[in-house]
């Protein structure tokens, strides 16, 4: 497929797309169920759907997508020779996450929005004392957090300089805190015994705080896939192009953390 660029048309890149698959129909199919299912209150079909979405999207990903060519560049014809194979911003992939995570945060400020509209409808919201445990426990989710997201920056300048060793390292360290910055997130209106069925208030919290666990469990997932990647020699540090798109995506992910912990654990402090 020929991509040029936006404005005037002119080829930058020819891009080698995957052939005709069923995968994607398959995966689209078990998406459709993790949204259907919790509408009949079928919540354990709806974790099925989630694993087998999964599942149909890496092997769609790992087969079709990110292939090392067998050369550089490519002649398109009337003396034009493009690359086949580019990263970074100059890459559609980068644009495409772009473009999602610009979706998705609009989504997430407006689950930020109510918060702050139902402030303006109670008096009592928030409601005192602040408990401190579930301040502490954000702090340090934020914390180990921002650690995940500058070793996942790390790991794609390593991997740039060819340090097998430096990306290895930086992309498990980052995995590690991932998961426990995730989980000290969870455990800020778990330990200060938030019921999300008792009120708006908790309920809210209770959604942006799982929202943001639920995006940082998504690029754990995405470090994961970079580093079997790597492993098994579809990453190298010339091709690189999902490495620099799950970066992207840690950069939005990284901010949907910092919003949620000065709204859920900061705001309360000076309202």
């Amino acid at each position: 497929m020929l991509v040029t660029t936006s404005v005037d048309a002119m080829p930058v890149q020819c891009m080698r797309i995957p052939g005709p698959t069923f995968i994607t129909l398959v995966a689209a199919i078990f998406v459709g169920g993790i949204f259907i299912f919790p509408t009949y209150k079928l919540y354990a079909w709806m974790g099925v759907s989630a694993v087998l979405a999964l599942g149909a999207i890496v092997i769609w990903l790992w087969n079709g997508t990110g292939e090392i060519p067998e050369k550089e560049t490519k002649d398109v014809g009337l003396g034009v020779t493009l690359p086949l194979y580019v990263s970074g911003r100059d890459s559609v992939g980068w644009w495409a996450m772009f473009i999602t995570m610009l979706a998705v945060f609009t989504a997430f400020m407006s689950l930020v929005f109510g918060y702050f509209f139902y402030w303006t409808l109670h008096p009592s919201f928030p409601p005192g004392p602040v408990p401190g445990s579930g301040v502490s426990w954000l702090g340090l989710g934020a914390t180990l957090l921002a650690g995940a997201w500058c070793l996942t920056v790390l790991s794609h300048q390593w991997n740039a300089r060819g340090s097998a060793r430096g990306f290895y390292r930086g992309v498990i360290a980052a995995v590690v805190l991932s998961v426990l910055g995730a989980s000290a997130l969870l455990m800020g209106p778990w330990s200060a015994r938030l019921d999300p069925s008792a009120g708006v208030y908790a309920a809210t919290v209770w959604l942006l705080v799982i929202w943001a666990a639920l995006h940082v469990a998504i690029g754990v997932i995405m470090q994961l896939y970079c580093l079997a990647r790597r492993i098994a020699g579809r990453l190298t540090s010339r091709y690189d192009m999902e490495l620099a798109n799950v970066v992207l995506y840690w950069h939005f992910t990284a901010i949907t953390v910092a919003i949620t912990v000065a709204v859920v654990a900061g705001f309360p402090l000076v309202a």
